[in-house]
C-alpha cells in the first residue's frame, strides 16, 4: 500500500494535519486500523517507558523481520542473525519484546531458539552473590556471540560482580547493542571499560521496532528500510528535536507522522543535511522529562559526565518545583567532593536550571513500574 491508501484508514480521516500520538491510537483501539475478524495478526503491549502502557497489533513473528532489518545496518549484527549465532537479551523482566521472565525458568525454557534470555529480577538491586554467579555461569555456558542490554541492567550487573568479589572470568561477545532505555555516557563508558568489544547504541519501540542505530562514527543512523524520520524543533538553541515517525513496517498497524515522545539532539549542520544523512549526535530522553520546556535527559547528562566519571547511576528527584535532590551511586562508593558539587551547580545555571539542589549518595535507585529507570522523577 501506498502513503495515501493508508491515509484513508479511520484513524488518519480527523487528523488534518496534526500529529499522530499515542492517545489517538488508545482511543477506539483497534477499530481505527480496520482489523478484519479474519486477520491473521497478533496482540501485544508496549513497556510503558515514555508513556503510559498501550495495547497493538501486528503479525506473528514481526520481530523476526524486523531484526532481519536492523541488523543489515551493521556488519557483526548481520552474521548473527544469518549464522543464527548465540545471542543473549539482558534486560527487565518485565518485558523483552517477545517474552516475560518473573518467575525460575530453567535455562532451557528460557532460551529460545538462538536467544537466551538471563534475567528473571525485576529489580536488579536484588541480585544476591548467587544471582550474579548463575547469570555469569549462563553467559560462559552460553558464549553468546551477542548481548542485546538494557545499559542500566547490564551495568549493575557488572558493578555487583566486583562489589560481590567474583572472579570467575565472564565470556565477552563480539558486539553489543545497548537499548530500551536512555544510554547515560558514564554507563557506556564503564560498560565499555569493563567488557572491551564493539558496542552499539540502539533505539526503538514496541510499536515501530527500530529507528535509530549507531553507526561507525559514532552517531546514530536511522533505520531506513519501511521508516522515515522527521526532526520538529523542541529547543533551536540547545539542539534539542521530537521525533516525527512514518513507520509503513506493521500492515496492520501503519503509523504516520507519528509524534513518538522521544527527542534526539542534534547539530545545526545535523539538521540542514538530515534528509541526506539521516544521522543526528544521540538520543535525547523523553519529551515529557523535559526541564523547563528546554533541558533534556541528554543536556543532563552531558554535564554530569563532565563533572565526574564516578557517578555510575543517578537521578533528579523533584520534592516540588523549586527542591530537588540529586540521588547518584559512584563507582568506589564515596560521595562527590564539594569541588564536584558545586561544579554541577555551576554547569545547571549555566543551562538555566536554577533549583535549589541537595546531593544524595546512596546505594540504590530502583526502576519504574515500566521495569526501566528514569533520569527525572518527580514525587507525586
Amino acid at each position: 500500500m501506498k502513503k495515501e491508501d493508508y491515509l484513508k484508514l479511520p484513524i488518519y480521516k480527523n487528523q488534518k494535519g496534526k500529529y499522530l500520538v499515542k492517545q489517538d491510537i488508545v482511543n477506539n483501539f483497534p477499530h481505527n486500523f480496520n482489523i478484519k475478524d479474519n486477520g491473521n495478526y497478533e496482540y501485544a503491549t508496549t513497556s510503558g517507558t515514555t508513556s503510559d502502557r498501550m495495547e497493538i497489533i501486528r503479525k506473528p513473528n514481526w520481530w523476526q523481520d524486523e531484526y532481519k532489518r536492523t541488523y543489515s545496518n551493521d556488519e557483526k549484527l548481520n552474521k548473527c542473525f544469518n549464522e543464527k549465532l548465540h545471542k543473549i537479551i539482558f534486560t527487565t523482566a518485565q518485558c523483552s519484546n517477545l517474552v516475560c521472565f518473573v518467575e525460575k525458568p530453567s535455562m532451557e525454557k528460557r532460551t529460545i531458539g538462538n536467544t537466551l534470555y538471563v534475567n528473571n529480577t525485576f529489580n536488579p538491586w536484588d541480585w544476591t552473590k548467587d544471582n550474579i554467579n548463575e547469570i555469569v555461569n549462563e553467559i560462559n555456558l552460553f558464549k553468546p556471540y551477542y548481548l542485546d542490554a538494557d545499559p542500566v541492567y547490564l551495568s549493575i550487573f557488572l558493578y555487583l560482580k566486583d562489589k560481590y568479589k567474583i572472579k570467575t572470568k565472564l565470556h565477552v561477545p563480539e558486539i553489543i547493542t545497548l537499548s530500551y532505555e536512555f544510554v547515560t555516557k558514564n554507563t557506556r563508558d564503564y560498560i565499555s571499560k569493563k567488557l572491551k568489544t564493539d558496542i552499539r547504541n540502539l533505539y526503538g519501540t514496541t510499536e515501530f521496532g527500530y529507528a535509530f542505530l549507531e553507526n561507525k562514527d559514532g552517531k546514530m543512523a536511522v533505520c531506513k528500510d519501511l521508516l522515515d524520520v522527521d526532526l520538529l524543533p523542541v529547543n533551536k538553541k540547545n539542539h534539542i528535536y521530537s521525533l516525527i515517525i512514518d513507520s509503513y513496517k506493521n500492515e496492520y498497524m501503519p503509523l504516520i507522522n507519528y509524534k513518538v515522545g522521544d527527542l534526539v539532539e542534534a547539530t545545526d549542520e545535523e539538521v540542514k543535511n538530515f534528509k541526506k544523512d539521516k544521522v543526528v549526535t544521540r538520543m535525547a530522553g523523553r519529551e515529557k522529562d523535559v526541564l523547563d520546556e528546554k533541558i533534556s535527559f541528554s543536556m543532563l547528562d552531558n554535564l554530569i559526565n563532565k563533572v565526574s566519571d564516578r557517578i555510575l547511576l543517578y537521578q533528579f528527584y523533584f520534592i516540588n518545583k523549586d527542591i530537588c535532590s540529586l540521588k547518584y551511586i559512584t563507582l568506589d562508593n564515596k560521595e562527590l567532593s564539594e569541588k564536584e558539587k558545586k561544579e554541577i551547580i555551576k554547569e545547571l545555571k549555566e543551562i538555566d536550571i536554577n533549583y535549589d539542589i541537595t546531593f544524595n549518595l546512596v546505594e540504590e535507585i530502583s526502576p519504574e513500574m515500566s521495569g526501566k529507570f528514569t533520569i527525572v522523577k518527580r514525587q507525586i
